[in-house]
């Protein structure tokens, strides 16, 4: 070999050493999710990407669909939601939200245990056979369900459900492990959801959906109609039919006390919601 070819080789080794340095320079490290915040018993933590997207559809389970590639779901600008599986519903962020309820005083990966008839009585439901297989196709949904979110064009994480769980057939006991791409939503925003509100909308799904979208704004500036329509992600076929379907979900809100009052224009909606203590303090702008 003359002294040519030598110094090719060795030239062309030092470009991909070089381009090997660059690269791993840019590598993002990842650092671990130290810990879950933490709430009180009243309320329910949830993070403002699941609140504020068609992640969690304001649908009845049998007008679910199934997502059989990676679609982009409607959400608020600066979040981006990407899902492939079966369409995940309100009864679905109930579930996942309670389980993160229990976790919220553990640090991020040990496991959650529960019992599936102490699940469905925390989500004031019965307890029967039907119930029980209801919390198994949720649990499964939960389960398979493939979620990529990107914030602000910045970073996208990408994670095969939002959680991974055991279930002792003999006692029904759960033993679950909460995944942490999808606990880490909660490092780009969450909202405090008061429950005892939230149980008085559960055969009301897109009154759920409003009650988490509202929840997580301290005034709610006015909507279009349509932009409702497609955050919710609801089956709706005509705007008629969604106004008539919005009209008794602000309804319900009124009488539980989400909101004052409301008005539903020809395109869109104003609405007059009570703050909670830490909105209120946010708007006179004062620290929490």
């Amino acid at each position: 070999m003359d002294n040519t070819d030598s110094n090719s080789i060795a030239n062309l080794t030092e470009r991909f050493q070089q381009l090997a340095d660059r690269k791993k320079a840019k590598l993002k490290v990842v650092e671990p999710l130290k810990v879950i915040p933490s709430w009180p018993t009243s309320m329910r933590g949830t993070p403002n990407a699941c609140l504020r997207s068609a992640l969690f559809a304001g649908i009845q389970g049998n007008e679910r669909i199934a997502y059989k590639k990676r679609t982009l779901l409607a959400a608020v600008d600066g979040i981006e939601v990407r899902y492939l599986g079966v369409q995940l519903n309100q009864s679905d962020l109930d579930v996942w939200m309670h389980i993160v309820h229990l976790s919220r005083q553990q640090l991020p990966g040990f496991n959650v245990t529960f019992s599936a008839h102490a699940m469905l009585t925390a989500l004031g439901r019965s307890t029967g056979k039907s119930q029980h297989e209801w919390l198994k196709e949720s649990m499964a949904r939960l389960g398979g369900a493939f979620v990529e979110m990107t914030f602000n064009g910045r970073d996208t994480f990408g994670e095969k459900g939002f959680l991974r769980y055991h279930r002792d057939e003999r006692t029904q006991r759960y033993v679950v492990e909460l995944t942490e791409s999808m606990l880490r939503l909660f490092e780009d925003g969450y909202t405090y959801i008061e429950f005892a509100q939230r149980q008085k909308l559960r055969k009301h799904p897109l009154a759920l959906w409003l009650h988490g979208f509202l929840s997580s704004h301290a005034a709610p500036y006015p909507l279009k109609i349509t932009t409702i329509h497609r955050l919710s992600g609801s089956s709706a076929k005509t705007l008629r039919d969604f106004k008539y379907r919005l009209r008794k979900a602000l309804d319900a809100l009124v009488a539980i006390g989400t909101l004052e009052s409301f008005e539903v224009e020809e395109d869109s909606v104003k609405i007059k919601k009570h703050p909670t203590p830490c909105q209120k303090r946010h708007l006179d702008g004062k620290p929490h």
